[in-house]
């Protein structure tokens, strides 16, 4: 894969330069700046692979988005490398201007026995085609349904053992790559300052009654339950793609769900429940881990969250739950089985573990071949589609927009019409809007969504 990479940026080039490949010249140019760029790809492979043991020592995990973020502060960078790792850090520098060194006087070596030969366009023109394609399928790493990345080589429950079939130079490549995803997202709701979010966050009716111990993690609250037993319950979470009211008779639906419908008496049965966006994955990161939705990637695919993120399966495996995410597709499709792992998830199990499955589709086996394996709550939802952030509370839309005032409707779900309301937003209700909105950016960038192991 990531040999791949290197390769491509110089193929990319070569088209321009075929009409005169047969120019000594040209030649020559292109044979030399292919030695360079080859061997300082070398060079950061060498240095990031020299880098990694002591990275490990202290993250558990190859070189992220950390090896890079904490530059902006050099000063304590270096101190604590040279006080705690001070034996990797000369022996890194050391071999790395070594490998300079030497590969320098083998490329000037190389390049001085270069002989230009005549090339013949016709056959040039006919091989590039093919090895283009050698080099973009050894990029895709997978003839499988989605292309490899970091989930994809998530095969044990160990995050560390996961991140070391991984190359250093690609996991740091991976994070730089998914930071123009987090950008500041949902804080261009409002400007409000952080303090103020947190606060107005906390004196909602439903919050303010509750103590928020840590400074670090500050939405971390304890509620009590409402019911005690002798023997912990089973828990089972079922996530059913695609699966809205359309298809459930008692919501207006198609009568396609009897056993749904049949069920709604055992239990609590929302019928008006939005989604939080406009792909599963945002179901994912609502269920599993209750995060608030944004304008940037799901936190599922993000790097800040990969480990000590909060979810359910992570609170659970502390009280001694078994913990499992049993999934019919791929795992490592949108991150899920890298993130899981990172996060409380102990077994996983996906398409590759099903033996003889009745159906296989796009998305992996058949869902009959899965199963084979006291207070009310809040009348709110929140959503979020692209830039436009919803809060539902009642019947009442509010709709927070980028650089756009925001609007208000009043919402019909028997007739799915919002009608326009025209008086003034209340600035209090508005604030709280806008701190909910605000909210989970915040909580991502501090890595404040966490329970702390007492």
């Amino acid at each position: 894969m990531q040999v791949g990479y290197f390769i491509i940026i110089p193929l990319l080039a070569l088209p321009l330069l075929i009409p005169f490949m047969n120019q000594h010249r040209i030649q020559s140019l292109w044979y030399r700046f292919s030695l360079l760029w080859f061997t300082l790809c070398f060079i950061i492979l060498w240095f990031m692979e020299i880098s990694t043991p002591a990275f490990l020592t202290q993250y558990d995990t190859r070189p992220n988005r950390l090896f890079f973020e904490y530059l902006e502060y050099p000063a304590e960078v270096f101190s604590t490398l040279w006080n705690g790792f001070k034996a990797w850090l000369v022996t890194g520098l050391v071999s790395t201007l070594l490998t300079i060194y030497i590969l320098k006087r083998t490329s000037r070596i190389i390049a001085q026995q270069f002989q230009p030969k005549s090339i013949r366009r016709r056959y040039l023109l006919g091989v590039y085609p093919l090895f283009l394609m050698m080099v973009v399928l050894s990029i895709r790493s997978t003839l499988a349904h989605h292309p490899a990345n970091p989930s994809f080589f998530a095969v044990t429950p160990d995050a560390m053992v996961n991140s070391l079939i991984l190359n250093s130079t690609y996991t740091l490549e991976y994070a730089l790559y998914n930071l123009k995803h987090e950008s500041k997202a949902n804080l261009v709701y409002g400007n409000l300052k952080v303090d103020e979010v947190l606060t107005t966050v906390k004196q909602t009716p439903y919050l303010k009654e509750y103590e928020f111990p840590y400074k670090d993690y500050p939405t971390v609250h304890f509620q009590p339950a409402t019911r005690k037993r002798e023997k912990p319950l089973n828990i089972v979470i079922i996530l059913e793609e695609s699966l809205g009211a359309t298809f459930v008779e008692s919501l207006g639906g198609l009568p396609v769900t009897p056993n749904l419908d049949r069920l709604k008496s055992d239990g609590w049965w929302f019928e008006q429940l939005y989604a939080t966006g406009t792909r599963s994955v945002r179901g994912i990161e609502a269920v599993v881990s209750g995060f608030l939705p944004t304008r940037a990637r799901s936190t599922v695919k993000l790097s800040n969250s990969q480990r000590q993120f909060f979810t359910l399966a992570d609170v659970l495996s502390r009280q001694g739950y078994f913990t499992e995410f049993i999934y019919g597709g791929e795992a490592h499709f949108d991150n899920m089985a890298n993130f899981f792992v990172g996060n409380g998830f102990q077994s996983i199990i996906d398409q590759g573990d099903y033996t003889q499955p009745k159906f296989i589709g796009s998305w992996g086996v058949s869902d009959e071949d899965l199963s084979r394996t006291d207070k009310q709550p809040e009348n709110r939802a929140m959503m979020q589609f692209g830039d436009n952030y919803g809060w539902l509370e009642n019947d009442i839309l509010t709709v927070l927009q980028v650089n756009k005032p925001a609007k208000q409707y009043r919402y019909i779900p028997k007739l799915n019409k919002q009608k326009p309301i025209k008086a003034p937003l209340n600035p209090e209700q508005l604030k709280k809007i806008k701190a909910f909105a605000m909210l989970p950016s915040i909580l991502y960038q501090s890595r404040g969504y966490y329970v702390p192991q007492d």
